[in-house]
Parts: C-alpha cells; structure tokens; sequence
C-alpha cells in the first residue's frame, strides 16, 4: 500500500543516524516532497529536517506533527537523496548533517531564546529595590525588547542570571519566547500591468497618473525600475492596485554575484594529436550517455583546459549539464571568462565566497536545469542538476578537494560516484596526478589519456637545483633568503621587463619569535606550535585556531628585550624584495592579501594584463594559472613539506614543485626555475626537477606498498580530542584494546593492521588534546566492518567522557 503522505520520515541536521517519523497535517500535504524542507518539532527545540521518505506503516509510539513546509519546491532530487545517502555510508556521517552540509548555508531555520517585558514588570519596575538584580535585569529589557538570552547575559553579567530570569517569568514580569532567525528565502519582486481605464477623476495626484501612464506604456513594469524613476511610490502604486486601475503578479528574482575576470579569452586552438587522441577517447561515452571515468596526465601547459572545454561542448549539444570544479576559490576568476568566452551558455558559480542568497540562488536555477555550466570549489560538488552529463576536475591530485572538518569528504572521489550515478563522463586532470588516481589508470579502473608535450611545441622550463647548505655555509655580511643564482636571474627578468614569480609556503612575516638571550620560542596556549609573526598586523598569530597577541616588548620567561623574529613568510620576503630591487612592482597572494571579496581576481588581473613584476606567495600561486608572461620561477625552503611525518610528504613536495616550475615558460619565452633546498639528493625534488613523473611514481609506490599505504591498502584515521588530555588518551587506549582483541578473529586477522593509538604530531591544536588510529585494510569490506564494530564500541564511551570522535576515511593529511 503506497503512502498517502500522512506519514514521513526525516533526517535532521544532528549526530543521529537513524531517522524520524512524523504526521502530517492534510492541508500541508500537497506541499511536502522528497528533497524539501519541514519544520518540525524535536525535544523542547523546533528543528529544519529534510524529508526523505513515506513510511506505510506507523510506529507504535505517539508521533508529533510537521509544523510547517519550508520550500515551494523540493532543493534536491531522489538521485541526490541516493548520492547523499552513499556519501553518509562511505564517510560514515549522520545523513542529517551530510544533507545539511551539502546544501547551500543560511537556509535552515534556527529559534533562539528571547525575553522582553510584560506591562505587570513595568508596573513593578517602579516599586523595585534600587541594586536588585532583577531590577536590573528589567530596566534593560525596557530599553531592548525581544533581547537574546546571551546578548542579556553578557549586559547584566553572569552570576545567577537564568535564576533570576527563570523568577521574573515565573512572576510574569517578564516574558521568554522563541524568536525565529533570519534565513536566506526566495527573493520575489512585484511586477505591474494596467487591468482597467481610469474614469473621470480617478487619479487623487499627478504621481499616480504619472505611475498609471508609465505602466501603460510598458505594457509591464517592475516595481524596481518605477522606483528608479519616481522614487518612493508604495502608496500610490497601492492606491492604482485598490481602485482596480493596475493589478501584479510576483515574480523570483535571482541574487547573482559580481564577477570581476581575469580578462582572458579563450580562442579556439588548433588541437595537437594528443588532445584530438583524448577527445576522441571520451566522445563516445558522451554520445551514449555511458559513465566513463578518465584520467587526462598532461605535463604543465599541455593544454587540458582545452580538451575539457571540447568535451564540455559536446556535453552540451546533448543538452545536458556540466560540472567543473577547481581546487581554489581563486581560480574561478580565470577560468569563468575563458569557459564564458567559449562556451556560450548560463554559467553558474558555486563556492564559499558567494553570500548564502547568491548561493541558494545559484543552486535553484541548477536544479531547474536553467544553469548549463557550473564553475565552482569542492563544494559545488553537491550541487543538484537536472540532468549531468559531465564533470571535470582539475588539478585532480590537490589536497584542497579534501573537506578536513565535519564531513571528511574527497569532492574527486564524490566526483565520481556522482558521475556514475548520473551516467556522466568524468575528466580528472592534472600534470601531477595523484598515486591513486594513477594507479587506478594502470589498473584500468580509469581510462588513461596523455599529453607529454606542452601546445606549440613550447619546451619545459630548465630548473636549477641551489644546494642552500652551501649557501648557507658561505660567510656574508648580509643575510637573506634570497641565492645569488636567484637574485641574478631576477634581476635579468627585470631588465628584459618579463616577469617573475616566488613561491614561499608560509604566510605571514617570520615563523617564529625568539628571545635571544634564553631561546624561549613565543607559542600559542590553545596549540601545540609556534606563534607566526605578522609584521603589518603587529601581531603574533596563530594559523589554526586564530588566537593572536600583540608583538611583546619583552620575554615573558627572563625578561629580556632582546627579541627577534626568525624563519621566513611571505610578508617577510616581500619587504625583503622591495629592498633588493626597490624600481619592481610587487605583488603578494596569500590568505592575508585576498581576504577581501575578489581581491584574488584583481592580483591575478594584473599579472596577466603586465602590470606586476614579480609575484610572491603561498601554494594559492601554484594551482593551474595560466600567465604567459611569467618566465622565471623562484621556489624557496622547497623541501619545507617533506618535514611531515605522513606518507603523502613525498608526493606533496612532487606536486607542488612540478605545479609552480609549470607556471614559467608558458608564453613565448622560454621558462627558468631556480629551486633552493637543504635536501637537493631527495627523490622527490630530483624528479622534479626532471619533469619525470613515472619515475616518482615508480619509487613512491615501491615504499608505500613495502609498508602498506595506499593504493595498495585503504586507510581510515579514527580521532579523539578533549579538553581534557587523560580522558582523550584514555578513550583512545580503550579503542585500541577493543581494536586488538578484534583482531584475534580469524575475520580481520590477515586483512587489517591497526597502527596506535597515539599522540597526533600536534598534541594539542585549538585547545584539545588529540590521540588517533590507523587502521588499514587491503579489503574495503573488512576494513569497513572492523571500522563500524569499532565506532560503534567508542561512540557511547567516548561521549560519555566528553570525548570528540572522528573518523577521517581516505585522509589526506595525518598530523
């Protein structure tokens, strides 16, 4: 017996992972959908859930009722339901909050706790003792009615507040309720239209006349363009409407965001043999509408925007929809006018960087199929389309497509699942591509495509490995970070005016403050790391959890003022750039220049327009900008990454050296990198430095599959944090007898292998002590099944202890 909707079953944006009933009352019926939004009550709190089914049968249990439908239409579809459904399972997340998470923020309901004054408190006010608190506590809820339990809290001071509230509204001198927030709703705008013919003296002014012939004239009109016109005319448009003279419909109107570009185009390119060879790999799964995963390695510069762009049209003339997603937020403004320049259809943004309205916009015209194009970060990979038929990811093998709070998710790996639900192609690219990725290449999982040459024939830069221990070693007047090789060949680029650009991994000014006369090294209370100074802030700061003092005059262990900032970032070298060639126009891209709406786009803008000579920054330079005029790149502390204790430390320092080299020599000129390192022998660097991936990927997989990582083994990283270090240890110790008497069954005996629990690198990060374990598995079932028993275990001693437990499936970075 099918339901009749009297029932249905929600997910709630909590840490539960089963679902709830509820009844539904016969006049909101109608209006309730898989994929929409309903408020209903839980507790003693009201809640926004998402409807995913009917059930036929009731529960024996009372059931309460829906109180309210939230959406005209529902935001995700029963495919998207089935893709959220799978990333739950797979990452092990509360459906409720992977929904939560995948839709755009800002919509859900919230209720917050408001007191204000009755008219019997104003009347007593007068009569109360002058120092009494609740005296005190009414005079203020005179002054600010409907005032939030926290914003009243911190004006009257904590003390016994809530009693003394909890007594006012007991003597019914003052009144607690729930007051709704504001959530981000569909923007609907009036639109006007003559319904009638005025008769003798039917105008009362000259306005509404003026209004009524205007509305005439245009047939149809917007209440915004009258306002540009005639100013403030609610009353008179009111007035036309109630004579019968004009009448209006609403209309949605749709919030999009301001889009700076880079100024680029993107002509048509004659194909080389490599790109028409890929095309012509991948065209027939798009004709046939088939799933088709295929891995595109090309060297930097081989021109794969170019073959996403081909298979995107193609995509297109199927009148289907595409996604293309970038690891950084930054690249959107590039890449928005050269897909803008080609593909001539509605592109759509999809990325933290727009408001919640933009985004809550962006997503309904998606879902209604409106928006052919979507161009956006990790996130976007969420997004519910009408009908998929291609998806594109970028610098496929950046850390950056990994969500490292809450839902740990891998947007590439959802990219895939979701092109399979959909039956879409999906394109992974990268000059660099992941060990993973490539291994599932050559294990045929993944069609492999190659492009070894860069476009034109253009050759890689030549890079220059500096032993910087003999740098080092050298005496000088003057210390500075900068080799003579890469000073020389900056000062060539300037004197050609080509540009250059500096890669330096730390933001911020010095990464460390030291007082000279005892060594004690400044840190953050909340971490366990050091405080990095920033110079134009005048502040120490630490980059996890955001905590910052001013710079001290004096050490706070012996006293002495004799501090100095040491190491470098990139504040630091950017002072040090503009002492060394004072006549170059300088530009610095870190987290700290582009914190202002499309500052990255206007950086970027003028690099490529020639207005810059050198540019410095962190690895947010390093992710797929196309800057033909930049011919030298310097890259400092290169081997800074292989310092990590993780197994990817290797491979990251690949990738991030191989993808800034790639940024030189792409114009006509050819390109020049300078590496300076402490380890130029390393591996990693050396194949680098020879653009031989095969060769990195030969000697990576060698140590991993000698010690069991992935590809050659799954891993799932299972966390503990407290406030409280002896809670978190003991939980995490618990979890690990559990984990080895596990291992006495016969089941996981010979297929997982359980490494801790132990300290994590740092202990202690924004106030919490942290303990993990590992556990590997060459099978996904058993490693699954082992990894449930154990959550399972931990989650009801954990809480119990006030333990945080995490589970990080697939983890990219293990510290």
């Amino acid at each position: 017996m099918l339901s009749d909707k009297s029932l249905i079953e929600v997910a709630v944006p909590l840490p539960v992972h089963n679902g709830f009933t509820y009844t539904c009352p016969p006049d909101l019926k109608d209006r309730v959908n898989i994929g929409t939004r309903v408020l209903v009550p839980f507790g003693r709190r009201r809640l926004t859930a998402y409807v995913t089914g009917f059930p036929r049968t009731q529960p024996e249990y009372a059931l309460k009722r829906v109180l309210d439908v939230l959406d005209e239409s529902p935001l995700f579809s029963e495919q998207d339901l089935r893709f959220y459904r799978w990333i739950s399972d797979y990452y092990f997340h509360p459906l409720g909050e992977t929904i939560k998470t995948a839709l755009p923020g800002g919509i859900n309901t919230a209720f917050a706790k408001v007191v204000s004054i009755t008219e019997t408190g104003r009347d007593r006010l007068k009569n109360m003792g002058e120092d009494s608190p609740e005296k005190k506590i009414l005079s203020v809820l005179l002054n600010r009615p409907d005032i939030s339990f926290s914003a009243l809290e911190k004006t009257v001071g904590a003390g016994k507040f809530r009693h003394f509230v909890r007594q006012l509204a007991a003597q019914e001198l003052a009144k607690v309720s729930l007051k709704q927030k504001g959530r981000v709703r569909i923007k609907k705008e009036k639109w006007f239209f003559v319904s009638g013919k005025p008769g003798p003296e039917r105008f009362r002014s000259k306005k509404q006349e003026a209004l009524f012939v205007s509305i005439a004239q245009k047939k149809m009109v917007s209440e915004g363009s009258l306002r540009e016109v005639f100013g403030n005319c609610a009353a008179p448009l009111k007035a036309l409407v109630q004579k019968g003279l004009v009448v209006f419909e609403e209309r949605e109107i749709f919030r999009k965001p301001e889009i700076n570009g880079a100024g680029m185009q993107e002509p048509v390119n004659r194909l080389t043999a490599d790109q028409a060879s890929a095309i012509r790999r991948v065209a027939p799964a798009v004709r046939d509408r088939t799933y088709f995963p295929f891995l595109l390695h090309g060297v930097t510069g081989s021109g794969k925007t170019e073959v996403y762009l081909q298979v995107m049209a193609r995509v297109l003339a199927e009148k289907r929809q595409c996604l293309y997603l970038v690891p950084e937020i930054s690249l959107t403004a590039q890449l928005w006018d050269r897909i803008r320049s080609r593909l001539n259809v509605p592109i759509a943004m999809l990325h933290s960087g727009l408001s919640d309205a933009e985004r809550f916009d962006a997503w309904r015209l998606i879902a209604r199929g409106e928006v052919r194009v979507v161009l956006g970060a990790r996130s976007a990979v969420f997004a519910s389309f009408q009908d998929l038929g291609g998806i594109v990811v970028d610098e496929e093998h950046d850390p950056s497509y990994k969500q490292e709070e809450k839902l740990r998710y891998n947007a590439r790996d959802l990219a895939l699942v979701k092109g399979k639900m959909a039956s879409a192609v999906v394109v992974l690219g990268s000059a660099t591509p992941s060990i993973e990725s490539y291994h599932n290449a050559l294990q045929e999982k993944y069609a492999l495509g190659t492009l070894p040459q860069r476009v034109e024939k253009k050759g890689l830069p030549k890079v220059r490995i500096i032993d910087m221990r003999i740098e080092m070693a050298r005496k000088k007047k003057e210390k500075t970070i900068l080799s003579p090789v890469l000073q020389q060949a900056l000062a060539q680029r300037l004197e050609r005016g080509e540009q250059s650009l500096l890669f330096l991994n730390r933001r911020g000014f010095s990464s460390a403050f030291i007082c000279r006369e005892c060594g004690y090294v400044f840190r953050c209370p909340n971490c366990d790391v050091s405080l990095i100074h920033h110079l134009g802030r005048k502040k120490l700061c630490c980059h996890y959890c955001d905590y910052s003092m001013a710079v001290p005059e004096a050490c706070s262990r012996c006293g002495s003022f004799f501090l100095m900032p040491s190491g470098w970032g990139t504040e630091r070298l950017e002072r040090e750039i503009n002492r060394v060639f004072p006549q170059a126009r300088t530009r610095r891209m870190d987290r700290d220049t582009t914190r202002p709406k499309g500052a990255s786009g206007e950086i970027i803008r003028s690099v490529f327009a020639g207005g810059t000579d050198i540019l410095m920054g962190t690895q947010m330079i390093v992710k797929g900008y196309h800057l033909p005029k930049v011919t030298l790149v310097g890259v400092l502390n290169a081997d800074q990454s292989l310092n990590f204790p993780d197994f990817h430390a290797a491979e990251r320092t690949f990738q991030l050296l191989t993808q800034v080299a790639g940024r030189a020599g792409r114009g006509n000129v050819p390109g020049e990198v300078v590496v300076q390192t402490f380890n130029p022998d390393h591996y990693s660097l050396c194949c680098a430095g020879q653009h031989d991936f095969e060769r990195f990927y030969k000697m990576e997989t060698g140590f991993r599959k000698e010690l069991g990582y992935p590809p050659f083994r799954k891993v799932i990283n299972l966390q503990f944090d407290s406030t409280s270090r002896s809670r978190a240890e003991s939980c995490a110790a618990a979890a690990g007898q559990f984990a080895r008497e596990l291992l006495a069954d016969k089941m996981y005996r010979d297929h997982i292998e359980v490494l801790g629990p132990a300290g994590a690198l740092w202990q202690k990060l924004k106030g919490r002590y942290r303990y993990q374990m590992l556990i590997k598995g060459a099978g996904l079932t058993e490693l699954r099944r082992f990894t449930a028993a154990a959550v399972a275990f931990c989650s009801d001693r954990s809480r119990a202890q006030g333990v945080r437990m995490t589970i990080d499936v697939d983890p990219v970075f293990i510290v």
